[in-house]
């Protein structure tokens, strides 16, 4: 499966149009906060060269997210605040929204966005209540939070470069019940996962989130290690069934015994995760 879309993808490539670079702070920024010997002070100076990135984080920190008394006037603060994760996490949510925001109606925009953000923060809260054994490594909440945020990004390239189209595909969907899969196979003849693959790797994110952007769709055909990807396919259809999307929820939870949760478990990790949702959807408005 992972060789065909893979293969696919590269065929596909020059239909697809030109892919946006990450924006050179947010990509040194990330550097940084992966770095373990980068300072508060250095990641500061990265993020502060980008004005509208700064009041951002700001905004973050001072959300009901964390319900500080004192307000947070400092971008270290909020580093501090937050620590190194989360505040990787929120530099790729605030990338991710302004990819979905290039081009499109707003209803569309809107959609997309609240299917990004609801699938982060379930996959987050579905990893914290994982109690898997070894061998097998449950994946960070924070890591799954940016999967989460990832595993549709080909739809925000598509909407930016091929936004009748999309349009088109949104209708067929509305109307003639297809899935997302099947209406954009039928009017572009490939999808948003060879689409996020190939900006995946342009952007050079992880294996990890590659490998679960890919399967996500697929979990009874993938057989590989990567818990991240059971966890987000999960969310993806927990977000579905929360009416966070286009598409409509999904009978089937085949992840449920993979991850040992319980379809109980997972009516309550929703209901925990709803919370959230809202205060990030706040947010970022």
């Amino acid at each position: 499966m992972t060789d065909d879309i893979i293969e696919k993808a590269r065929k596909v490539a020059n239909q697809v149009g030109d892919f946006p670079p990450i924006p050179s702070v947010i990509l040194e920024s990330i550097k940084l906060l992966n770095d373990p010997s980068a300072t508060v002070k250095t990641i500061q100076e990265q993020i502060l060269l980008d004005q509208s990135l700064t009041a951002f984080i700001l905004k973050v920190a001072n959300s009901a997210l964390y319900g500080v008394m004192k307000e947070v006037t400092t971008v270290s603060y909020a580093i501090n605040l937050m620590g190194y994760n989360t505040t990787k996490s929120i530099l790729t949510a605030y990338l991710s929204k302004n990819l979905y925001s290039t081009r499109g109606g707003k209803f569309i925009q809107n959609i997309l966005w609240r299917h990004s953000i609801s699938t982060a923060v379930l996959g987050k809260t579905i990893a914290e209540h994982l109690t898997m054994a070894a061998p097998l490594t449950p994946p960070t909440p924070e890591e799954v939070f940016i999967a989460g945020l990832l595993h549709d990004i080909g739809k925000g390239v598509l909407l930016k470069n091929k936004t009748d189209e999309f349009e088109k595909i949104i209708q067929l969907i509305y109307s003639d019940k297809k899935t997302s899969i099947q209406a954009e196979q039928e009017v572009l003849g490939f999808t948003h996962i060879e689409v996020g693959y190939l900006l995946m790797q342009n952007w050079r994110f992880s294996d990890k989130i590659i490998d679960t952007l890919i399967h996500h769709h697929n979990i009874l055909g993938y057989n590989g290690n990567n818990l991240m990807t059971p966890v987000v396919s999960l969310a993806n259809k927990s977000s579905h069934r929360l009416d966070y999307s286009f598409d409509k929820p999904e009978i089937e939870l085949n992840e449920l015994p993979v991850l040992h949760i319980s379809e109980q478990t997972l009516m309550e990790i929703e209901k925990e995760a709803e919370e959230e949702i809202k205060n990030y959807l706040e947010i970022f408005g």
